[in-house]
């Protein structure tokens, strides 16, 4: 049922009365607390004796147990690959696969874990020792050439034995044995490890130089901007190419100087590029490119080329609207250069603070991270009739006295799934947001279900008033929100096996989730039943939140515009090598014929983006989900965003499945199509961008 402005009744919510409290009122002296050694827990200042190790592993109760683990797992995976091996084989050799897969992951997924958290020492340095070694089981597994024909053998067969997820879960083990190398002869497979190792040296040089800063003499300053900076200091820092300062001079000066020639960085990228595609080709893929995006929901480069294309053909009069928004905006504030893209963040800044009357300070107040887990439980209570809860932990079994242990319970399956909550700030944290899987679940031989396990790790800011709950910001709330569709498509998905559980799928596929939490932050019916105020438990105006849903969604085509782009430029340089011309040609000729706003000659942007690294031929991945995401949500969630009924179909046709099925076969099921094409993806991302330009123009209108 809707009223009179568009918010909707929901069914009655299992209530968890502590939920908010327990996120609220923490003791804030525990931020201050070191690591631990995990032989104590959140009960460390008592010092009492430990009752489990980390997660509830018994064995970590100190730091050899992270050895002792992985030779444990070294044992079961030789036994298991005899099995594979043996002519009286009893099971589908796809299960004992899986097993391997299991077993290796449980472990490696956990010192994964513990080697990126700031961490006691030597359980960093034992987490890292099981993860190398666990590591080269992986690799003498991938290039066992004897259980890589008994897998294609089993195929022929044992066909008639085998479901059809049997065969799917079996091809991806044999696609992850010829991306290694199998099919390569000795000295092949040796240049594959050296290639390998090579690439993994260059990726850390190129990250380490993407995030690299400037120390600039202010004797190096034009003089024109050299009285807007500390004269007591004879130097300082550029650590971005983005400030708000009101002067547009300065603003172009770090643009400029944070993306200046790096010729370190150049040669980075083109050995980057070079090992890249060696590699590609030495495993028999034409490019990069195609080797990347195998599985993926557009999984051709030419297709994706084609789809980003489109894009841009399609969004360009409203990505021209947004600049020219703002080229007013600047004009009123007496300026008559163009826009330029040293502007934008500052003018957008501008339009939130100015016109939008936006005050972080302000709405914050609403945003408690208590209330904003109770609208978690809100929304997934109402979607997918769950809970999270609050449970205790044993003495040794968290990491760090602050961290909060949930489970996710069904009223009929019980326990589904634990989130650990390491979510605040501390001076020995890591600065990372993301989800960690530490297990995947998967069907038992027994027909129960492994019950998987994850944490999600945030540096959201505590509060230093006992009586003032931790306030957040809406960007932490979307970074929360983002992190908790990880954590639940990991705790909703019901494989068959572990291998494919969760977030193990495509990368774009693995964001969808995550990208259609987000926009539960921006919808006013659903955040008005959470957002109170910490102190009176009044609700938030829902004019205000009117106001913040304008001000994530102003410049919409733009920012489309601006990820197209940094999409557009990967594929390019990921299509052959050499390339056909210099990158700084491909990447300025990218922007002159695509991007509303000029290529400032002289500048290197594409050398500080660091996804080269991490998402490399793959960064498309985010527009392709975000195209996906937006159909789901106006297809589905527009018109009541709590519907059980759309949250079920959506649990159900893509959540629970993993990567069990094909992207693309879950994609066009949820949409009842035969197949999603890229003008169906292309005219979703369209649709939105109009709703949203439709939204801020009419708001413009009333001022």
């Amino acid at each position: 049922m809707i009223d009179d402005h568009g918010s909707m009744t929901v069914k009655k919510m299992t209530t968890i009365d502590d939920l908010a409290s327990d996120f609220n009122n923490y003791n804030t002296s525990l931020l201050s607390s070191k690591p631990l050694n995990l032989l104590k827990s959140s009960m460390n200042w008592l010092k009492l004796p430990a009752e489990t190790g980390l997660f509830q592993i018994d064995e970590l109760k100190h730091s050899d147990g992270f050895l002792i683990l992985a030779e444990k797992v070294l044992k079961k995976c030789e036994n298991y690959i005899q099995e594979c091996l043996s002519n009286e084989r009893q099971r589908k050799l796809v299960q004992i696969l899986d097993d391997i897969s299991d077993e290796i992951c449980r472990v490696a997924d956990l010192a994964e874990f513990v080697r990126h958290i700031n961490y006691d020492q030597k359980y960093k340095q034992k987490a890292e020792q099981a993860y190398l070694l666990l590591h080269g089981v992986v690799q003498q597994m991938n290039t066992n050439v004897q259980l890589y024909n008994r897998a294609k053998e089993t195929l022929i067969t044992d066909v008639e034995s085998l479901d059809d997820t049997d065969k799917r879960i079996l091809n991806l083990f044999l696609q992850d044995f010829e991306r290694c190398g199998i099919q390569l002869s000795d000295i092949e497979r040796q240049q594959y490890i050296e290639l390998n190792d090579d690439i993994q040296h260059i990726i850390i040089a190129f990250r380490n130089n993407a995030h690299k800063e400037f120390n600039v003499s202010l004797k190096q300053l034009p003089q024109k901007v050299r009285t807007r900076f500390d004269q007591s200091s004879s130097s300082f820092v550029i650590s971005s190419g983005i400030s708000n300062d009101d002067d547009e001079f300065v603003r172009e000066f770090y643009y400029r100087t944070y993306f200046s020639k790096d010729n370190e960085q150049e040669q980075n990228l083109d050995q980057l590029l070079r090992k890249r595609y060696e590699l590609a080709k030495l495993c028999g893929f034409p490019s990069y490119g195609h080797r990347a995006i195998e599985n993926m929901l557009l999984s051709d480069p030419h297709t994706i080329e084609n789809y980003l294309e489109l894009i841009m053909e399609k969004i360009r009069p409203y990505a021209d609207s947004d600049i020219a928004l703002m080229k007013k905006f600047k004009e009123i504030m007496g300026s008559q250069q163009p826009v330029m893209p040293w502007d934008v963040n500052y003018l957008e800044s501008h339009f939130k603070h100015h016109l939008l009357k936006l005050d972080s300070n302000e709405y914050k107040q609403f945003f408690s991270l208590g209330s904003c887990m109770d609208g978690l439980n809100l929304i997934f209570n109402s979607l997918f009739n769950v809970n999270l809860k609050k449970v205790p932990t044993l003495n040794g079994e968290i990491w760090h006295p602050s961290v909060i242990k949930l489970s996710v319970t069904h009223p009929t399956d019980g326990i589904i799934g634990y989130i650990y909550c390491d979510l605040f700030q501390r001076d020995d944290k890591t600065p990372i947001d993301c989800q960690f899987t530490i297990r995947c679940g998967r069907r038992l031989s027994d027909d129960s279900y492994q019950i998987p396990i994850t944490v999600i790790h945030l540096n959201l800011p505590s509060s230093d008033d006992k009586n003032i709950p931790p306030l957040i910001t809406l960007s932490m709330v979307d970074n929360l929100f983002h992190e908790f569709g990880h954590a639940m498509h990991s705790v909703l998905a019901r494989t068959k096996y572990q291998h494919v559980s969760g977030t193990r799928c495509s990368t774009d596929f693995a964001e969808v989730p995550s990208q259609w939490m987000e926009y539960f932050v921006y919808e006013p019916r659903v955040v008005e039943k959470f957002a109170k105020h910490y102190e009176t438990g009044k609700t938030i105006s829902y004019d205000l939140l009117k106001r913040l849903a304008i001000g994530h969604k102003c410049f919409q085509a733009h920012k489309i515009q601006t990820q197209t782009l940094c999409s557009m430029f990967d594929n390019s340089f990921h299509k052959s090598y050499p390339l056909s011309q210099p990158p700084v040609k491909i990447y300025s000729d990218l922007v002159k014929k695509y991007s509303t706003l000029p290529y400032i000659p002289e500048t290197y942007p594409y050398l500080k983006f660091y996804h080269l690294v991490d998402y490399g031929a793959r960064f498309s991945s985010y527009i392709i989900s975000k195209s996906v995401v937006s159909k789901i949500w106006y297809d589905y969630f527009a018109n009541d965003p709590l519907s059980s009924t759309s949250g079920e179909r959506l649990k159900n046709e893509l959540l629970s499945w993993g990567g069990e099925k094909n992207p693309q076969e879950l994609v066009t099921k949820m949409f009842d199509k035969k197949k999603l094409s890229i003008h169906d993806m292309t005219n979703a991302i369209v649709d939105e961008i109009k709703q949203c330009e439709k939204e801020r123009n009419q708001f413009l209108s009333q001022i």
